[in-house]
Formats: C-alpha cells, sequence, structure tokens
C-alpha cells in the first residue's frame, strides 16, 4: 500500500513523519526505543480504509534530524502535532508502543479531550524503573550514566551481579546487554533516556482523566514479555475497568509485527 513521508520544522530541528490510509478517524503512532515510524506499517493492510494512520519518527531516531538541547517536553509534542496538517486541532486516537507508550500517556495527560482512543502496546511509564529515573531525574545520577556509558565495564559488572542476587530479570539484562554492543549503541540509550526525561506520567491523574472524559483505552501486551510485563497492565486497569480492556497475546515484546498486527486491529 502507499505510504507518503514528510517532514515538519520545528525549532533548529526537521522531524520527519510517514503516513498511511484513506479513513476517516485519525491514528497518531509512536514507536519505541531505537525503532522508526515505519514499524507501525504493519497496521496499514488492516486499517487503512478505517483510519488515516500518522507515524512521525521521534528525536534521535529514524530520519528526523534533531538539532535541539536533549530535552523533548510534551509542549514540544503538542507543537509538532499541530503542525502535521491531518493533525492540527484535531481529535485523534493515540497509540504507543514500549517508549511510544509513556510518551503517550504523558502527552495523554496533556490533552485528554483531543484523544478520542488511548491504545498502549507494552507500554513503558506504568512502572518506572528505579534505575531509569536515577539515571535521568537526578543530576548527579545523569552524570554518572553519562560516565558509565562511556567506561562500561563495571556497568557489565554490576548487572551480572544484579541478575544473580535477582534485583533485574534475565528478560531486562539480555535487552540491555544487547541495545550496548558498541559505544554508538550506549550514547544513543544516554542522548534518547536524556532526552525523553520530562515524559513522565502521573498514572493516578491518567486514571482520574480517563474517567472523566470517558476515554476508551486499550492495553495490549505479550504473554512472554520480559521486559514489560502484563501485570502492570493489569495494575493500571484497577479502578477504571469500564474504560479499559487488557489484551494478552502469545507473544514476547516485539508485538509489531504482521501476525500480532492483524489481531490488534481487530480489537480497536
Amino acid at each position: 500500500m502507499y505510504m507518503s513521508r514528510h517532514f515538519v520544522a520545528y525549532k533548529n530541528s526537521s522531524l520527519h513523519y510517514c503516513l498511511w490510509g484513506t479513513g476517516n478517524k485519525l491514528l497518531l503512532c509512536l514507536h519505541g526505543f531505537g525503532e522508526t515510524a515505519s514499524g507501525f506499517h504493519v497496521f496499514e493492510p488492516f486499517l487503512h480504509r478505517e483510519y488515516t494512520i500518522i507515524a512521525p519518527d521521534l528525536p534521535l531516531h529514524g530520519e528526523t534530524l534533531w538539532h535541539d538541547p536533549l530535552l523533548f517536553t510534551a509542549e514540544d509534542i503538542t507543537a509538532v502535532i499541530d503542525s502535521i496538517p491531518a493533525l492540527h486541532k484535531r481529535n485523534f486516537s493515540l497509540m504507543g508502543y514500549s517508549m511510544g507508550g509513556r510518551i503517550a500517556l504523558h502527552l495523554y495527560q496533556h490533552m485528554p479531550g483531543r484523544i478520542k482512543e488511548l491504545i498502549l502496546i507494552a507500554p513503558d511509564g506504568i512502572k518506572i524503573n528505579i534505575w531509569y529515573r536515577f539515571a535521568t531525574q537526578n543530576r548527579l545520577g545523569n552524570i554518572i550514566f553519562k560516565y558509565v556509558m562511556r567506561n562500561p565495564r563495571f556497568f557489565f559488572w554490576i548487572t551480572r551481579v544484579l541478575r544473580k542476587g535477582g534485583m533485574i530479570n534475565t528478560g531486562v539484562y539480555k535487552y540491555v546487554h544487547i541495545h550496548l554492543q558498541n559505544a554508538d549503541m550506549r550514547m544513543q540509550l544516554y542522548n534518547i533516556w536524556t532526552t525523553m526525561r520530562r515524559m513522565k506520567p502521573d498514572i493516578r491523574q491518567i486514571k482520574s482523566l480517563i474517567k472523566a472524559n470517558k476515554t476508551t483505552v486499550v492495553l495490549i501486551y505479550g504473554r512472554f514479555d520480559r521486559v514489560i510485563r502484563y501485570t502492570t497492565g493489569e495494575q493500571f486497569r484497577s479502578g477504571i475497568e469500564s474504560f479499559c480492556d487488557l489484551h494478552i497475546l502469545d507473544a514476547g515484546h516485539r508485538l509489531l509485527t504482521e501476525k500480532n498486527a492483524a489481531v490488534i486491529a481487530t480489537l480497536l
């Protein structure tokens, strides 16, 4: 199916986005860490008649050229959204995968009235990891984080100790080590985590907004996901059951596949 590519200027940067479909409903999709907008193309065959799908490359990802400081806020993404002609001042459905789920939650918190449907696929941000908080929300922690990414031997040693002590699970351990194999990947992790540090959803407030706005929420997890467990979705759904459906697929963290997309499309 046809996909068009576009760029919007924002501050000193140029953000790239993809657009598919011809449907009357608008669906904004936010990708995960190290992914790109094109990952959502798997939904196009199943949703193109009902939705127009818009997926941007987030800062430091894909074809987006980010020339601004390492900081991306709710105000930034709101401005970017309204720079996209298809989305300008319009209501839309919002889908977020993994890291994109955390950004989607934070965005919903700031504009609940414009988001008609919130679709979270293995979303980060419902439960914040203590190490992530230390590395991004604490000035000393961020200095240490940067140093460790440049000098990782101690980091690799401590993660092995933490895994043996049961403080991090095997899935997270493997995920981290896969993404930190070389210096470029480590600095990419540092830059992206630091850039997204203000994306801090307040889950209690978000659940109150969901009830107040009667927002439809769809949660989708992989049963065998060792990175983001479906139990966090069960906790999030508590108290908003009448607005929120939880679905667990027989999959791991990699949920953006054609097979899973066919199933997910039936849930929207």
